[in-house]
């Protein structure tokens, strides 16, 4: 039976996600601890999006497991430049930030790089231990934003979707006219009663108000 479990880290509150079938697992938006690793075989990481927060582990899990990076082409270019994931700016983005309060930046390193193994543009599907993985683009929050539904009935979305608050889309490399083209559309054709895992904060169940 599929289990779901949420990880914060020390960046942010960002959360990972390791989603397990017997032995095997799919880990999503790695931090920098890779003990949630042990004892299971990981098949595959994805990233979300690019910023720090979210793909700060890539590196420590790929030399834990050699699991290969899954993520959309743009997430791909962006993760290789510190200024475009913003580990460059990361202490200014963090006393920017408003959601989450801070008595301390946390450590980080701002020349941090990591590289991807697959890619995709627009959509793409894949099966794993008998589920069902959609991969879709939905730029906004930042360009390489993707969502990840899981056997329709799981949702993986990044920033791009939180409980109870709009989403973020003035930080370096967000932008509206792109959510407003294709990102919100995509997030408007969830079907409602899904269970959504955000970048940060519990999950919760998606309802569409009409």
């Amino acid at each position: 039976m599929i289990s779901i479990k949420r990880y914060e880290s020390d960046l942010l509150l960002s959360n990972m996600y390791v989603v397990t079938e017997g032995q095997h697992a799919i880990v999503i938006d790695p931090c920098r601890d890779t003990a949630a690793g042990r004892g299971l075989i990981i098949d595959k990481i994805i990233l979300t999006h690019e910023h720090y927060d979210h793909v700060s582990g890539v590196n420590m899990w790929k030399e834990f497991c050699g699991a290969p990076v899954l993520c959309s082409q743009i997430c791909a270019e962006h993760i290789r430049n510190p200024a475009k994931s913003l580990a460059k700016y990361f202490k200014e983005f963090c006393e920017l930030q408003t959601w989450i309060k801070l008595d301390s930046i946390p450590d980080f390193d701002p020349d941090y790089s990591c590289l991807a193994d697959e890619t995709f543009s627009d959509t793409m599907s894949f099966s794993w231990e008998g589920h069902v993985w959609d991969l879709f683009e939905i730029p906004g929050h930042s360009l390489g934003s993707i969502g990840i539904l899981l056997d329709k009935q799981f949702f993986f979305s990044g920033d791009s979707l939180l409980e109870k608050s709009k989403i973020e889309l003035k930080a370096p490399g967000g932008s509206r006219k792109k959510w407003e083209e294709t990102g919100s559309k995509r997030i408007e054709r969830l079907p409602s009663g899904i269970r959504v895992f955000p970048g940060h904060f519990n999950d919760f169940v998606h309802r569409i108000i009409i």
